[in-house]
């Protein structure tokens, strides 16, 4: 008889052990398969900026999509619908169901490590784009999209154990929105992740209030809970209040724990909670197509090939995207763009260390192992050979950006006779002896060994060691820098003699999930093309343990990772190169910012200035140029970063992290053939001193284990008017190459709210797409705007014009009011507005005639 696909019918059949198993995962990324019941294994994948597959380091090849911030940007419900469909048919690739994306925590602080994962500061924004996300990554009914992280995981620092008071009121206006707009839409994700943090003084996996109270009961939730990985912080508890997947495996709270816990279970809380939690997975094996499967089936459903889409579609899909989300700050004296007819036979300068190498995202669960990258330079020259434009094209870094030293060139690396290889052997006990277990070659010198140790080694706490070797050939002579950070405990030796001592490292840094030790730099003479022996070995953590306490249980914190980084002696100069290379040049693209090693999970950052000597590269320039004018900046981050030479720079534009077609989609604008078209999802502080954190630690980062979320709801663009405090740009802010006007309103008042319904036309002599934002305020209180509403126009050719309709909901425009939301009577505004403090375009006045009240 063949297994069954019912629900019931497979509970009934579940033995106890079996039941245990399904609620914690069996590896690092899957669910237990129950062969005997044709039951198959879930398998999950990180995320936000593409489908990863089974290893987070040097795993399959992907489609490296831009950072969830710079689809925010796009302001466009269709384009991010688009990368949801693009991130389906890569999950499926990667022989996955589940796909841990999206982000929809608030950009709280700039300085949030992981902002660039997430889509805005404001909840309205950020839950209306959830939901068109979500919409394409569940289209088919194949992929299960997972929410997270629920809720108020706005920053890194102690994010495993930190407690986030919130008021009931923030909760629910700003951090808890996004996640019910989801929830209570169309297309609800099939998954949620909680979060690492407490909440008001209990763990988010184990928080019934959030949980089983908001989530469950007020919103009908039916779908699947998952904690983060390695965020089970409790057997009974967790389950209890609707956690029901512990990730990863082998299991730390649940397996073994969990049944003994129910033999001790006299109210039956434990076996009711542990029956539903395995009917929500089974469902969701069921919505996958993982059930009634044969047992080698079912077997074989942990195995499956991963590989990566490469449909040309697919491609280009991407690439708009990007450029759709490229916001232009400033073009005061309308250099761009940099037409055919402008630059042609003209030089063009490239500077700053991501004009090269460019920044394609940030780092984490976010990273990715792309099908390839385009970067800033080559994609400008190769567009314009494509567009038949003869253009002299230069480069000079002007200054580095490195947080920690560069892993090593595959160039220079080299074992036996193949180059960029390192060989690993692994050994089962400390200090690289005992028995060989396994070898292993590598071609990157961080090693993440979460998900890349031997089989037998991952998810153990059993103390073990590995040796890498290698050879190193240096391009040129000086002194050069070798740089250790490791988990466990770590020597380098460089021809046989110690170099690095980090074996029993006492200085916590912020490599590896902050798991890691501080970076431990020497250098050594070394001559150019001369070959050097590279060895160095690392075992398990045995002595003098400063990490955090959980590090010993901790998914990321019991595997002995290393990274080594090799710097060559960098010239003094950098910076008087670049400025002579600007001045033989007609026009000059600085392209600076951010990286993987500046924004990440597992840490924030500690200031909003840009990192090594970029402020001052671009203030050299700026008054040693003979046309500063003619100086265009480029600044790729996920997050706003301070910078002091705005009002003396005429040209800015914000290119967010742009994943594999980042290059090719900054070409597309500086060269005419796109318009910029997106809008900061956040707004942009000038300095941040003048943010309500800069002197208040228990608002941030945390004093004693708590964070105080004392700005309550006035977040981001509600912050600044009633502090009086200007930022630098305001969300929704960003021009383009043309012009627009609008006409209208025309007006529906109905029992839900009202449309409206605006005239756009391009006024303007170049296409593009306009971007039209809804506020509403109490009137006479401008000051007190909220977003709710918008769309984004269709291409406009110039003197073109298109109706847009926006639907406004009298509840998106209430306010909470101690257990239900409250829109309270009286005069109201509606406005069409340039951005979040802008000027209004169009509006619209309206009154409630008595409150209106909506029960959550």
């Amino acid at each position: 008889m063949a297994p069954s696909k019912n629900v019931k019918e497979l509970l009934d059949q579940l033995i106890l052990e079996e039941k245990v198993s399904l609620v914690s995962g069996a590896d690092g990324w899957q669910t237990h398969e129950i062969p005997r019941l044709g039951i198959g294994s879930l398998k999950t994948t990180d995320g936000p900026a593409g489908a990863r597959g089974k290893l987070s380091v040097g795993g399959s090849k992907a489609i490296f999509l831009p950072a969830p911030v710079a689809q925010a940007a796009t302001w466009s419900k269709t384009d991010v619908r688009a990368i949801g469909r693009v991130l389906m048919m890569e999950v499926q690739s990667k022989a996955a169901q589940i796909v841990l994306a999206p982000t929809m925590c608030c950009i709280r602080n700039p300085l949030g490590g992981r902002n660039f994962e997430s889509f805005s500061e404001d909840p309205f924004l950020s839950g209306t784009l959830a939901i068109e996300y979500v919409a394409g990554v569940q289209e088919t009914g194949t992929v299960a999209a997972t929410a997270k992280h629920f809720v108020a995981n706005e920053q890194e620092f102690e994010r495993f154990t930190v407690n986030a008071q919130i008021s009931e009121k923030a909760l629910r206006e700003i951090y808890l929105r996004p996640f019910e707009m989801l929830i209570k839409g169309p297309n609800p994700p099939g998954c949620i992740m909680t979060s690492y943090n407490s909440i008001n003084g209990l763990h988010a996996d184990m928080n019934s209030k959030i949980i089983q109270h908001t989530l469950r009961d007020e919103w009908q939730y039916k779908g699947l809970v998952m904690s983060d990985w390695g965020g089970t912080n409790s057997t009974a508890e967790s389950l209890i209040a609707g956690c029901d997947l512990e990730m990863p495996g082998p299991s730390e709270r649940r397996g073994s724990k969990l049944l003994e816990a129910l033999e001790k279970d006299n109210s039956g809380k434990l076996e009711a909670a542990l029956e539903l939690s395995c009917e929500r997975i089974i469902s969701l094996l069921g919505t996958m197509n993982l059930l009634g499967l044969s047992e080698s089936a079912a077997v074989e459903s942990r195995y499956g090939e991963e590989k990566s889409s490469t449909a040309s579609t697919d491609i280009q899909t991407v690439r708009d995207v990007v450029g759709n989300g490229l916001v232009l700050l400033k073009n005061s004296n309308n250099i761009l763009p940099l037409s055919s007819e402008k630059v042609a036979g003209k030089r063009v300068a490239f500077i700053g260390p991501n004009g090269q190498v460019g920044a394609a995202g940030g780092g984490g669960s976010a990273s990715m192992n792309p099908q390839y990258q385009s970067h800033p330079m080559e994609a400008f020259k190769q567009r314009a050979v494509e567009l038949g434009v003869d253009i002299d094209v230069q480069y000079a870094i002007g200054c580095h950006n490195y947080r920690w030293l560069p892993l090593v060139s595959k160039s220079q690396w080299r074992v036996g006779g193949e180059d960029g290889v390192l060989r690993l052997d692994f050994f089962d006990a400390p200090g690289c002896a005992g028995r060989l277990i396994e070898t292993q070659y590598r071609d990157n010198s961080q090693m993440d060994l979460f998900d890349t140790a031997p089989a037998m080694l991952q998810g153990s706490i059993r103390p073990y060691s590995f040796r890498m070797s290698s050879t190193v050939t240096p391009r040129t002579t000086g002194r050069h820098s070798f740089g250790v950070t490791s988990i466990g405990n770590s020597r380098l030796f460089i021809n046989g003699a110690l170099l690095i001592d980090n074996y029993d490292w006492t200085e916590p840094g912020e490599m590896f999930y902050s798991f890691g030790s501080a970076e431990v730099c020497h250098s050594i003479d070394m001559v150019a093309n001369q070959t050097y022996e590279v060895i160095l070995e690392s075992s398990s953590k045995t002595t003098n343990d400063p990490s955090p306490e959980e590090s010993s249980t901790n998914v990321f914190g019991i595997q002995p990772s290393v990274r080594l980084g090799f710097l060559e002696e960098v010239p003094d100069n950098l910076v008087s190169d670049a400025l002579q290379l600007a001045k033989r040049s007609d026009f000059t693209v600085a392209v600076i910012g951010l990286n993987e090693e500046w924004e990440s999970e597992g840490f924030d950052r500690q200031t909003m200035q840009l990192p090594g000597s970029q402020n001052e590269l671009i203030q050299t320039l700026l008054t040693g140029m003979t046309q500063p004018s003619s100086l265009i900046i480029v600044n790729q981050s996920g997050s706003p970063v301070e910078m002091p030479w705005s009002d003396d720079a005429g040209t800015i534009l914000q290119a967010w992290y742009g994943g594999q077609e980042a290059g090719n989609a900054l070409a597309d604008v500086l060269l005419g053939q796109k318009s910029p078209c997106g809008r900061l999802p956040m707004t942009w502080p000038r300095r941040y001193e003048d943010l309500p954190f800069s002197a208040d630690a228990e608002s941030w980062p945390g004093v004693n284990g708590q964070v105080c979320y004392k700005e309550d709801v006035e977040v981001g663009y509600r912050w600044y008017p009633s502090h009086r405090v200007k930022p630098q740009w305001w969300l929704g802010e960003g021009l383009s190459y043309t012009t627009f006007s609008m006409k209208g309103p025309a007006i529906i008042l109905h029992e839900a709210g009202l449309t409206f319904h605006v005239e756009v036309v391009n006024d303007g002599r170049i296409a593009g797409q306009d971007v039209i934002q809804a506020y509403s305020w109490l009137l006479g209180r401008p000051e007190a705007r909220q977003l709710v509403a918008f769309e984004k126009s269709s291409v406009l050719s110039p003197a073109e014009s298109q109706t847009i309709r926006l639907q406004i909901t009298f509840r998106d425009m209430a306010h909470w009011n101690e257990s239900c939301w409250v829109l309270g009577k009286g005069a109201y505004m509606i406005g069409i507005c340039e951005n979040a403090g802008g000027a209004v375009r169009v509006s619209h006045e309206f009154t409630i005639d008595e409150d209106m009240k909506w029960i959550p």
